[in-house]
């Protein structure tokens, strides 16, 4: 938890600064760096537009590329002036005018972020998000964070930042606006105290019943309202009301159907003043409601909700509802982390993010290829996270590059060599163009690191050229492919079609060549590591590869979802149990 609390500390930190002070200009810089300081991305920038000029972005922050003190001053008050279109990239695009967060983990494979990859190489970072800032539903500027292949970002980072920038939002609006100044800043500071009061009790009592009871009585304070509740439809139970009405006033009201109401609108919160409603004995009345959602990244937990202001809901009102959602959030993540480490040992939790990192790459891999060519796979690991690995790389229109591995072990240290790997693969298919060369200079860069840690892992580096309907392979000890022609035979790859070299990792000075095969009278192509063959049934049998082929030539003509089903059966039938003893990667280049 010594991460959570750090992140707190700082977001108190933030905001003593943003209420202390009434010049944005001043504290931004400040503000970023506080920030990044528990938060892993490199550098993080700044932008406003002005008197809703969206031509022009202003960059206003010195955390920013290196390259930007060198082509434009930045001496000015109100930032460096850049051209808004011509600058910036199509998601940024997409997330002004969207009013959304957009998480770009790598820059060298979205296609909305093609225009920027020679920037990313120049400045060492693979991933960027941006963050709109919003003032009166406004989009005023935004705020990218910067991620190098080393960074990461969990959804409570995310949950962090965002906070972050709503009071950085905040002190931008303190700034521009003088004349509600002073009124504005004894609420931010008397609603972040009461918070942080609040938020650290969760800390030591773990009472997350307390704390929601706390937030909604602080809501309903501080907006002057006569009613507030909060409606939470997560916390392991389907859903909760924290409100101080009496329950005979609670059960009239159909909490449910206001959530799903509220879950249906565009955006994430509102006002609206003198709504028209009838009470009991049906005279009409006059109605204020503000609300605000509670969000995880898209994932709706439930909402804040105010009514019956007698003086109307105001931006003020607004903005304090939303930063206390933003702390409703954080603290129901801070609880439910807090669950999770009485429940699992530390290792439990990090070995599952780390096998949902890892099905994360191994998804993007799956493509149509030209000449009605279908690339899929079928991955099964024998613990939490498994040593085989698959990736695909679009290298131009025409080719795909592949590479499957098969790591020596299991576990974090598998995961770290899969990283490795992944890493190097991606950047040399941008600088080689052979299956071999890959492969050669895959060896040149990771053995130290594989010598030092003592393991190695088999490894197969194909290249598919969908013009010249040909397949370029290099094997660094791993098992030949089974290719199955349009005739329902089985071709023999061994030797020529094939040339097996020792694994990668084993010895500094080798040189690993490549064999080309023709697929274009291939109907299927099937790579596998020895997981799927070296399966025992409870007489101690092997699965082995006769009985793999056997089964391809019997289902190679069925379509993608249906040969995994079939595969998934099978394997059932021969090891009726859950978990196998080796994990299962079999990866296949198909008709459709």
């Amino acid at each position: 938890m010594e991460k959570y609390r750090k992140l707190m500390k700082n977001l108190v930190d933030i905001s003593a600064m943003v209420t202390q002070s009434t010049n944005f200009f001043e504290i931004k810089d400040k503000i970023v760096d506080k920030m990044l300081e528990v938060v892993e991305p490199t550098k993080a920038c700044i932008n406003l537009f002005y008197d809703n000029n969206f031509e022009h972005a202003y960059l206003v922050c010195s955390a920013t590329l290196d390259y930007i003190p060198k082509l434009f001053p930045q001496n000015q008050r109100i930032g460096t002036k850049l051209d808004f279109k011509e600058a910036y990239p199509q998601y940024i695009h997409e997330a002004v005018e969207h009013k959304k967060i957009i998480y770009i983990e790598d820059i060298f494979e979205s296609p909305k972020a093609i225009d920027e990859r020679e920037l990313a190489k120049m400045e060492g970072y693979k991933g960027r998000i941006v963050f709109p800032l919003l003032l009166n539903y406004n989009v005023i500027g935004f705020m990218t964070c910067f991620l190098t292949e080393e960074d990461s970002l969990e959804e409570l980072d995310i949950t962090f930042i965002s906070s972050v920038v709503s009071l950085i939002s905040l002190s931008i609006e303190i700034t521009f606006d003088n004349e509600h100044t002073k009124e504005l800043i004894d609420k931010l500071r008397e609603s972040i105290s009461n918070i942080n009061e609040i938020t650290t009790r969760l800390h030591i009592n773990n009472d997350v019943n307390e704390f929601m009871d706390s937030l909604n009585s602080q809501a309903k304070k501080l907006t002057k309202s006569d009613e507030a509740f909060i409606v939470i439809d997560d916390l392991n139970y389907d859903y909760k009301i924290f409100s101080d009405m009496e329950n005979r006033k609670k059960k009239k009201i159909d909490f449910q159907k206001i959530l799903l109401k509220i879950n249906e609108y565009d955006e994430d919160g509102n006002y609206v003043n003198d709504t028209k409603s009838m009470n009991a004995d049906e005279t009409e009345v006059q109605k204020n409601y503000m609300y605000y959602k509670l969000k995880d990244g898209n994932k709706l937990l439930g909402c804040i909700l105010c009514s019956n202001n007698s003086n109307g809901y105001t931006e003020d009102d607004f903005n304090i509802l939303e930063l206390i959602s933003k702390q409703a959030v954080l603290g129901m993540q801070l609880y439910k982390y807090n669950q999770s480490e009485t429940k699992h040992k530390l290792i439990a939790n990090e070995l599952n993010i780390l096998n949902k990192q890892q099905k994360l790459i191994m998804n993007e891999s799956e493509m149509n290829l030209d000449n009605d060519k279908d690339l899929y796979f079928y991955h099964k690991p024998a613990t939490v996270i498994g040593g085989d690995f698959y990736h695909a790389q679009v290298i131009n229109e025409n080719k795909v590059a592949y590479i499957i591995a098969d790591v020596m072990g299991h576990g974090i240290v598998s995961n770290y060599i899969v990283a490795m790997i992944k890493g190097c693969f991606k950047t040399l298919c941008y600088n080689y163009q052979t299956a071999a060369d890959i492969m050669n200079k895959l060896n040149q860069i990771l053995y130290d690191e594989f010598d030092k840690m003592d393991v190695f892992t088999t490894c197969i580096v194909g290249i598919i050229d969908s013009k010249k309907n040909t397949l370029d392979i290099s094997n660094a000890g791993h098992y030949c492919p089974i290719i199955i022609d349009n005739l329902g035979k089985k071709q023999c790859t061994e030797g020529t079609l094939c040339k097996k070299n020792v694994p990668l990792g084993v010895l500094e000075d080798i040189n690993y060549e490549q064999s080309t095969i023709s697929i274009k009278d291939s109907s299927m192509i099937c790579m596998y590591t020895d997981g799927i063959i070296e399966i025992k049934n409870k007489y101690k049998e092997e699965f082995g590869i006769d009985r793999f082929e056997s089964f391809l030539l019997k289902n190679y003509k069925l379509k993608k979802d249906d040969f995994i089903n079939e595969l998934k059966k099978e394997l059932g039938q021969f090891v009726p149990k859950h978990n196998f003893d080796d994990d299962i990667l079999v990866v296949c280049l198909s008709n459709k």
